[in-house]
């Protein structure tokens, strides 16, 4: 019999193997855990009570270095792309083919195939999207509308393109195709159309699916295309939000208001793909498109968004290289890449290389147990100015810091400083038996009072009998000196005089350097800016109306008032905009 301990990693095992029913030989036991916990066992055979306590110990280790040793992950944005959306050509690209799940991404071909049923005529913006059942049963992000709600194809498109309402994709799919299953067939029609090879949709919403794979070229591609085939349904994508009634549904683009002449597109989040998005600016004549896959945080997505989009339009004047601020190095927080150099060319996005690698997964990663950190968690610089003047401390810091490794290491390294002995004299010794030749001991100083006043009457001191008898022989000079070397016995090494200076204290290198200073990354986002939404309401479906709609409310029809009692359907939204989204 085996047991098997995180069968993905073959070192981490533990083999039972049943000799009788009370013993049984352990072939291999090894946990290893984040903080380097082991338990070992040798092999041999062992009791069935020690083969379960064998047994349970590794799975305590195991839990209590989940809990108290695992950190969040640290990893980069998985792919990117940075392009041209006239000409297409290449600015900066990293993994640009690697298969990517594209969360609601997928709703930029949701509007795609819609865009083309309009323009052939076989729906208008004011025809009819009825909520189904299939439609409602979808998870979040949502809308939440009652069975059966009619809304306008107008207002469909302005829900999912910026709540990324997944019951509201449904139901338009439904409008669309008359099945979810026949909208799926145009829309993978339309992805062999647009050529892109390495994408293929099950769902018309994003939500987790095995099937639902693009990467970073092919939505490229729908992205010219979309800006290239309806481009007057451009402000689709630059809505900053939608207003139902007293709704406000910002949209997940936060791009659109925190980065000057950002127009579009879309966002995307499952666990599996990370936070994703596709965006376009434009800057006078300049109007690029980027897109970022694989991000682990929205921060970091919508930072390093912006960054490639600030970059590229520098490289677009400039002609250099574009490089992420210390890419790939999360510790790297004050580095900052400049454009220079001269870029080569890379092709445009139809050129690039197909691959065969698997899909990735970022699951375990971006909703593992640990919160996920990045090179944005501690925060960011907002101005250039702070971030190079922090840049500045920072090196001197690094300089003080290397002056004084390299002091300390010389410090240590040199021979410890010589003692200071006293040198045995080469005289014999005296013989001190003998006193017929002794001379008289010398007589130490007179005994004096400190004051005159303190004198007795009639007091006079005697001259031989005041002060201490000094031995007869030393000196009255060596009396408060060392004793002399022929008093110390063979091989005696007297200690110091005074204590061997400290030599880190004498280089100044006891005490610790000043804390150093917080090194924040510089942020490429701007002051955000207000930008009223746009109306919507309920119903207003007319297949006779003229298409596109026109007027202060998006969709026709009054907005909805407010029920005198609060109806299931209406509790559910509510709850639902509280709760954290599974899709966005």
């Amino acid at each position: 019999m085996v047991f098997r301990l995180q069968p993905e990693q073959p070192k981490n095992v533990m083999l039972c193997r049943f000799v009788s029913r009370r013993r049984v030989v352990v072939e291999r036991l090894r946990l290893d855990g984040q903080c380097g916990l082991c338990w070992p066992f040798k092999r041999g055979v062992v009791t069935r009570a020690a083969a379960m306590l064998a047994w349970s110990v590794p799975l305590v280790l195991a839990l209590f270095v989940s809990v108290f040793c695992a950190q969040g992950a640290r990893a980069e944005i998985g792919a990117y792309l940075l392009f041209d959306m006239k000409s297409g050509a290449v600015i900066a690209r990293h993994r640009a083919s690697t298969p990517w799940y594209p969360a609601s991404i997928t709703k930029l071909m949701t509007a795609y195939v819609t865009f083309e049923a309009i323009e052939a005529e076989q729906v208008s913006m004011s025809s009819p999207v009825t909520i189904s059942p299939q439609a409602r049963q979808q998870p979040p992000s949502k809308m939440g509308f009652p069975l059966g709600t009619v809304i306008t194809v107008e207002t469909a498109l302005r829900i999912i393109l910026t709540k990324s309402a997944n019951d509201v994709s449904v139901a338009l799919a439904e409008a669309i195709g008359g099945t979810q299953a026949q909208f799926i067939d145009k829309m993978n029609g339309a992805a062999q159309k647009l050529g892109m090879r390495s994408s293929s949709f099950d769902n018309p919403h994003g939500l987790p699916n095995s099937k639902q794979i693009t990467t970073a070229r092919d939505v490229a591609l729908l992205m010219r295309a979309l800006d290239r085939d309806f481009a007057r349904h451009a402000e689709f994508f630059e809505m900053s939000g939608v207003r139902l009634g007293g709704r406000l549904l910002r949209n997940h683009n936060a791009l659109i208001r925190r980065f000057r002449g950002t127009d579009g597109m879309k966002t995307g989040f499952i666990c599996a793909s990370g936070f994703n998005i596709a965006a376009t600016a434009t800057r006078g004549e300049v109007r690029l498109g980027v897109v970022v896959l694989g991000g682990l945080t929205s921060r970091e997505r919508n930072e390093r968004t912006a960054e490639l989009l600030a970059k590229g339009f520098d490289a677009v004047k400039s002609g250099g290289t574009v490089a992420l601020d210390g890419f790939g190095d999360l510790d790297a927080k004050l580095v900052h890449a400049p454009v220079e150099g001269t870029r080569q060319d890379i092709g445009a996005v139809e050129d690039l290389p197909h691959s065969s690698a698997d899909v990735v997964d970022l699951r375990s990663t971006v909703c593992g147990s640990k919160r996920p950190r990045t090179r944005y968690s501690d925060g960011v610089f907002a101005s250039k100015e702070a971030f190079d003047e922090r840049r500045l401390k920072a090196a001197m810091w690094d300089e003080a810091a290397a002056r004084r490794k390299t002091k300390l290491r010389a410090v240590l390294s040199a021979p410890r400083p010589e003692q200071t002995a006293v040198k045995k004299a080469s005289e014999p010794k005296k013989d001190i038996t003998a006193t017929a030749s002794t001379p008289p001991r010398p007589i130490g100083p007179l005994r004096q009072f400190g004051d005159d006043s303190l004198k007795p009457v009639a007091w006079t001191a005697s001259a031989t009998t005041i002060g201490p008898l000094v031995h007869p022989r030393r000196s009255v000079a060596a009396v408060s000196s060392a004793p002399t070397s022929w008093l110390a016995p063979d091989g005696w090494t007297p200690s110091p005089r005074r204590p061997i200076p400290n030599p880190l204290e004498a280089a100044d290198l006891r005490g610790p350097l000043p804390e150093p200073p917080i090194r924040l990354p510089l942020s490429y986002m701007e002051t955000a800016v207000a930008k009223a939404p746009i109306n919507i309401s309920i119903g207003g479906a007319d297949p006779s109306r003229p298409s596109p709609l026109s007027g202060a409310i998006v969709g026709g029809g009054p907005a909805p008032k407010p029920a005198p009692k609060p109806l299931p359907a209406t509790t559910e939204m509510a709850g639902e905009e509280a709760a954290t989204p599974v899709d966005s």
